[in-house]
């Protein structure tokens, strides 16, 4: 029986406290999936400087460890270079999977879907990023958009490079304008339907929201802040105590 191959592509930057129990929870659900598909699983190292590449190599669900420049944008466009799949799976290290999030995430998968996400729920009850989030996953849809998180999707590769794939010169820039090209506006420029799977649940550390105000480690991202007036305020700020 012919198998589709899906690659599921991981981004790490210093996740050596994380990364080994997302491994887990993603060799889970591979192990659940239907046999129609085989995985291969690759991170999308940023030259990490604690265990997080040792933790990966030693692995036994990870296929390759690659290294790329920082930024988020340049990982996930970088594991669709090196994908051998036919789909493209997104997590992230801070992320846990329960078994059935493959099965889920790709099940929508029809040959006119170029795209399938799932909710992302907090690691805590009380998580207020995730319930912003989830509140925009639920309620966009309603008015025609979709809020595809990057810990929670997967893309056909083909249908990723003929949209012309992320638009990398926003990397490393403000947050504000990563999560919106990766979150909301690259789904659009897909010519294929895409999916919302409510059944893909997967969980998130709340960092992404601790770091809105202290952006220099969050995956990659060198100067973000939540806004670029407030980085251009903030350098405005130093340069003024330093002279």
């Amino acid at each position: 029986m012919s198998r589709t191959l899906v690659t599921v592509a991981l981004p790490s930057l210093n996740e050596q406290r994380r990364i080994g129990d997302c491994l887990d929870s993603l060799a889970a659900s591979i192990e659940a999936a239907p046999d129609e598909y085989a995985f291969e699983v690759i991170v999308l190292d940023s030259y990490s400087d604690d265990a997080t590449v040792e933790i990966a190599d030693s692995h036994p669900v990870v296929d390759l460890v690659d290294f790329v420049e920082r930024g988020i944008l340049h990982a996930r466009h970088r594991g669709f270079e090196l994908a051998g799949g036919e789909i493209v799976v997104s997590v992230d290290a801070d992320s846990l999977y329960p078994p059935e999030f493959l099965t889920e995430l790709l099940a929508p998968f029809e040959p006119d879907v170029a795209l399938t996400y799932g909710p992302v729920e907090g690691e805590k009850r009380a998580n207020i990023d995730a319930s912003i989030r989830l509140a925009l996953q639920y309620g966009l849809p309603f008015v025609g958009l979709d809020w595809v998180s990057g810990s929670n999707r997967a893309i056909r590769t083909q249908d990723y490079f003929d949209a012309g794939g992320y638009r990398l010169a926003v990397d490393g820039d403000s947050l504000a304008r990563v999560m919106a090209e990766e979150q909301l506006l690259f789904s659009r420029r897909l010519s294929g339907k895409v999916v919302f799977a409510k059944g893909a649940k997967s969980s998130q550390s709340a960092r992404t929201l601790e770091q809105l105000f202290f952006l220099g480690e969050k995956e990659g991202g060198e100067s973000w802040d939540i806004i670029s007036p407030y980085s251009t305020f903030c350098r405005y700020r130093e340069k003024l105590r330093r002279e």
